[in-house]
């Protein structure tokens, strides 16, 4: 009987260790404080921010909570200047990504577009139609030129966009298949409204698109309940799921450390336990294996 223990248990100790999921956060904004990184944001000139999230705080978070990667977004307060991001890339380059900001109404966008992929390693760009709600400039004419050239740097476009201007995004998508987009945020329903779902589906003409992901990320900020695990927002993450499959969904937090909405251990706590509808093999693509199919991440250090 002893002997039959001791077996057991030596059994157990030569099983192999599970092996570290893959974890990748693609909307990761850092921000500081430091005079030489001015805040110029473009829609709230005197804005001041109490605290700062400096890139240092995300690569401490990233060791301790097994991140392998993760894509850095200008938080919109450096406006159009992508100064601090460019530092954060160059100082942890075997860490991250990149995308800036880039102003939609400059008549030389293709040109801003240029100099950051080409001359500072930037793979992408964000813009926020979100803050034009009632412009078009998104599928002007005037932007097939920024679309080509993105299409030529294979760039990738994130968006920060509302329901009703998915129609614009849906044109853009259909005219230039070689720029990768991702969509924020789940596409930001609005729970205010009585009924968010007749605007919210126009989303889902973006999944017969295959160089289109969604971002299933930020809880916090769609939920109407405001309180973890904002239940009100898991019907929207499984018709996303329902609608676009595995291979079309990422992961991405937001902000680093410090957290006022949702510290990282919750973020993956949300998409495991909560979110239960995902497929073990989906959650294995959301969290990490889709991003690999469109950055080109660094190799390790």
């Amino acid at each position: 009987m002893q002997r039959r223990s001791l077996l057991a248990a030596l059994a157990v100790r030569a099983l192999p260790a599970a092996e570290p999921r893959l974890i990748i956060d693609t909307h990761l904004e850092v921000w500081t404080l430091d005079p030489k990184f001015p805040f110029r944001h473009p829609e709230r000139p005197n804005l001041t921010v109490a605290m700062a999230a400096p890139i240092e705080n995300q690569v401490a978070q990233m060791r301790d909570f097994g991140l392998k990667y993760a894509v850095l977004i200008n938080p919109r307060y450096f406006g159009w200047d992508n100064s601090y991001i460019d530092y954060s890339l160059h100082q942890y380059p075997h860490h991250f990504v990149a995308h800036g900001l880039i102003n939609p109404l400059d008549p030389k966008v293709h040109e801003r577009l240029r100099y950051w992929v080409k001359e500072r390693g930037f793979q992408g760009m964000r813009f926020s139609p979100i803050y034009h709600p009632k412009e078009t400039w998104l599928n002007s004419k005037e932007h097939h030129k920024l679309w080509r050239e993105a299409e030529k740097l294979h760039a990738v476009f994130n968006f920060y966009i509302l329901p009703h201007q998915m129609p614009m995004l849906e044109d853009m998508c259909g005219r230039f298949p070689g720029v990768k987009v991702v969509v924020d945020h789940a596409g930001k329903p609005d729970l205010k409204v009585a009924d968010p779902w007749p605007e919210f589906r126009k989303m889902f003409r973006l999944k017969k698109f295959p160089q289109v992901w969604i971002s299933n990320s930020e809880p916090y900020e769609m939920s109407e309940l405001k309180k973890y695990p904002y239940e009100d927002t898991w019907p929207f993450y499984k018709a996303i799921y329902e609608e676009f499959g595995p291979r079309q969904l990422v992961w991405g937090t937001g902000y680093p450390r410090p957290r006022w909405e949702l510290p990282m251990d919750k973020e993956l706590e949300f998409v495991d336990r909560f979110c239960d509808f995902y497929a073990p093999e989906a959650r294995q693509l959301l969290l990490g294996g889709n991003a690999m199919r469109i950055w080109k991440f660094p190799k390790p250090a």
